[in-house]
C-alpha cells in the first residue's frame, strides 16, 4: 500500500511538473504555436551545448547564433530537379520557404488586406500594425517593405512575425506588398507592382517624407530598383531606403559566392543559370545580366535618398552589398 501511494505522489508532482512546463514555456517565449515552441526549446539546448564547446575558428560568435546556425542547416536542401517541370519545382520551394514559426505573429499585431488600385493597376497588399492602430495617412510613418525569395517565393504568411516585430520596433505601419512573383510573371513585373503601390501612395496624399523603403535578399534589390524607377519618372523620392542583404547583381559574379558559399547557411547557389531563367522568362537569352532592369547595381545612384545597408559578413550576398555601397558614395 505504502508502495502504491508513493508511485501516486510522484505521478501527482510529475504531471504537476508537465502543468507548471505547460504554462511557463509559452509566455517564456510569447508563443503557444507547437512549432515555434518546439524551435525554441531546440535552440536553447543546442546554445546550452555550445556555450561548453568553443569554436576556435570563430571564437567571437555566439553560442545562441551558432545554434541558430545548426538550426538552418538542418533544412533539407532543394535543388533543381531538371526531371520535373520548373513550375512544380518552384512550387515544391514556395511551399517550404516559411519564418513563420520561427518569428510567429504576435496576437496583438493587427494584419489586414488591401487590394491597392493605382488607375486600374491592381496590387494585393497588407497593412500590419502592431500594437493595432489606424494609420494617418497625413502624419504617421510607413515602411513599404517588399520581400526576400529570389523573386520567386514569399509571401505575407512567410513575413507576418517578422514585419510584426518590425512594426512594433519602428513604432510604424507596415505596407507588405505581395508583388507578383516569377515565372508566371517575369521581372520586371515586380517592379511595376512597387511603383504602383507608391503612386497610389502619393495619391492617397501620404508625404515621401512619411515613407521609408525596406527589403530584404531579392526585396532588397527591388526596393533599389523602385527608387531608380522613381527617380527615372521624377517622381518625389521616399525619405530612405533599408536592405538587408541586398541581391543587387543577377550575374552572382561577385567573389563572395565562391568565398562564402560553405559559410552561408541562408542561401545556396546552386542552379543559378536555372534560376535566372526563370525570373528573366522566356527571352532570357537575349537580355544581359548586367541590364539595370533587372541588376540595380548598375542603374544610377544618382538622387538617391539615405540608404541602409546590412549585410552580413559570411554571406555569399556580401560583395553585393560592398560594390552597391561604393556605388553610393560615389554618385553622391
Amino acid at each position: 500500500m505504502s508502495f502504491l501511494t508513493g508511485i501516486f505522489g510522484l505521478l501527482k508532482k510529475f504531471v504537476l511538473f508537465i502543468l507548471i512546463l505547460a504554462i511557463a514555456i509559452p509566455i517564456r517565449y510569447g508563443s503557444t504555436d507547437y512549432r515555434h515552441l518546439s524551435i525554441r526549446l531546440f535552440h536553447s539546448l543546442l546554445s546550452m551545448k555550445y556555450s561548453f564547446i568553443p569554436d576556435q575558428t570563430r571564437p567571437t560568435l555566439s553560442a545562441d547564433y551558432r545554434a541558430f546556425e545548426a538550426l538552418i542547416r538542418m533544412r533539407p536542401l532543394l535543388n533543381h530537379d531538371s526531371s520535373l517541370d520548373s513550375l512544380d519545382t518552384i512550387k515544391k520551394i514556395r511551399s517550404s520557404f516559411s519564418e513563420s514559426a520561427v518569428t510567429p505573429k504576435p496576437s496583438q499585431c493587427e494584419i489586414n488586406n488591401e487590394i491597392i488600385d493605382y488607375n486600374g493597376h491592381l496590387v494585393n497588399a497588407y497593412w500590419i500594425n502592431y500594437p493595432s492602430k489606424n494609420f494617418e495617412e497625413k502624419s504617421d510613418k510607413l515602411i513599404l517593405y517588399f520581400h526576400g525569395g529570389a523573386y520567386f517565393a514569399g509571401n505575407i504568411q512567410v513575413y507576418d512575425g517578422f514585419e510584426c516585430h518590425l512594426s512594433k520596433l519602428f513604432n510604424a505601419t507596415i505596407l507588405h506588398v505581395e508583388y507578383r512573383l516569377c515565372p508566371e510573371h517575369p521581372l520586371p513585373a515586380a517592379v511595376d507592382d512597387s511603383v504602383a503601390v507608391y503612386r497610389a501612395l502619393l495619391h492617397r496624399n501620404v508625404l515621401p517624407s512619411q515613407i521609408m523603403i525596406m527589403g530584404d535578399s531579392a526585396g532588397g534589390g527591388l526596393s533599389l530598383l523602385t527608387i531608380q524607377a522613381l527617380i527615372t519618372n521624377e517622381l518625389p523620392i521616399p525619405r530612405g531606403v533599408i536592405v538587408l542583404s541586398p541581391w543587387t547583381d543577377l550575374s552572382g559574379t561577385a567573389e563572395s559566392y565562391t568565398r562564402n558559399q560553405h559559410t552561408d547557411v541562408m542561401i545556396r547557389f546552386d542552379n543559378h543559370k536555372w534560376l535566372i531563367e526563370q525570373l528573366l522568362g522566356s527571352n532570357q537569352s537575349e537580355l544581359s545580366f548586367d541590364n539595370a532592369i533587372f541588376s540595380p547595381l548598375f542603374g544610377s545612384f544618382e538622387k538617391f535618398p539615405p540608404m541602409y545597408i546590412n549585410v552580413g559578413t559570411a554571406e555569399i550576398l556580401e560583395d553585393d552589398s560592398k560594390r552597391l555601397l561604393k556605388k553610393a558614395e560615389e554618385a553622391n
